[in-house]
């Protein structure tokens, strides 16, 4: 892959086929065959993510991004795989160790409500970090660094270090969740869907102030996201995913104008337009083709696939470079031709 080419002292996030599995839990008997079923929600997984980059993994809800997420923030402990920050590999049973990995790597959720701590002030939501981590030498500085973190986010720090997350809108709740990602100073942060819970209106102040933290600081960004238009406003890559695998990769813009895979296709497709015609028709209705998902080891898009062929059915494709730095993984397109 590209990736291979990036220099060691260039890669921020280094994810060696990465594989998260979970047991299916209180499973009837019946539906069993040959022990309990696992969900590969991240199934073999291999990116690099260069320093001050923004990278976006995108796929509809059930693809493994958030999983993929969590698992680089050590939130989430691998089945198997490495990730490696910084050069130095994340050891996942060792709590000592994933301390100095938080001060380095640092994720926004999706919904931030669910974050706080109902019963702590904003002020006391963001000097936490600073006492876990020792940043802070006092009241006085502590105060400072609250002060210019909330302004960083566009934030009156006089107006809002008082209130408790249930008196702050959607769009104040998610810059506070930034500030506070950011108190640690750290060099990834991994964005979780962070701005399908606010207002469309907000939307576009939550992307700009992610992208401001890019330019400035360098700061590299994983931002997971359903929405292809999203990924293009704010990515430099896309990544898109399907039932745990990558299935292409390459510049955003690449990616939105020059789809090769038919899933990224589908989404693109899919994606609702204010004018002019809508692309969806009702010729481009998947047509699915049942397979034994215990015994199935084809391409996983091949059930839905409309352009899926029979080699397609025993084996799944790998991610082949179409052109620089355009990867897919799909045995159809990977010459390039549609």
């Amino acid at each position: 892959m590209v990736e291979d080419e990036m220099s060691s002292d260039n890669v921020a996030v280094d994810i060696r086929d990465l594989r998260v599995y979970f047991q299916i839990k209180n499973e009837p008997a019946a539906a069993r065959k040959g022990g309990p079923r696992l969900v590969r929600a991240v199934d073999g997984i291999s990116l690099k993510v260069k320093r001050g980059e923004v990278i976006s993994l995108v796929g509809e809800s059930g693809s493994g991004k958030t999983t993929l997420g969590r698992a680089v923030v050590a939130l989430t402990k691998p089945t198997s795989g490495e990730v490696i920050i910084d050069g130095k590999k994340v050891n996942f049973g060792r709590r000592k160790e994933l301390k100095g990995l938080w001060k380095k790597v640092q994720m926004v959720f999706q919904d931030p409500y669910s974050t706080f701590n109902p019963l702590s002030t904003v002020y006391d939501t963001l000097s936490t970090p600073l006492e876990r981590f020792k940043l802070s030498k006092g009241d006085e500085e502590t105060k400072s660094r609250i002060e210019e973190a909330l302004r960083g986010v566009g934030l009156n720090p006089r107006e809002i270090w008082d209130k408790y997350p249930n008196q702050l809108s959607g769009g104040q709740r998610q810059r506070v969740s930034v500030a506070r990602a950011m108190m640690v100073e750290p060099e990834v942060i991994i964005a979780d869907e962070p701005v399908s819970m606010i207002d469309v209106s907000l939307r576009a102040g939550i992307l700009e102030l992610l992208k401001d933290l890019n330019r400035k600081g360098k700061l590299t960004i994983i931002f997971i996201t359903h929405d292809l238009a999203v990924a293009l406003y704010i990515s430099d890559r896309i990544a898109v995913m399907y039932r745990g695998k990558i299935v292409e990769i390459g510049s955003s813009k690449e990616i939105v104008e020059s789809p090769l895979h038919p899933y990224t296709e589908l989404l693109l497709r899919s994606a609702p337009r204010l004018k002019g015609e809508q692309t969806w028709s009702e010729e481009d209705t998947a047509v699915f083709k049942t397979v034994d998902p215990d015994e199935f080891q084809g391409c996983p898009f091949y059930p839905r696939c409309p352009v899926g062929v029979d080699k397609c059915a025993p084996s799944a494709p790998g991610l082949v470079e179409v052109t620089k730095g355009h990867f897919v993984a799909c045995f159809v397109r990977e010459s390039g031709r549609r």
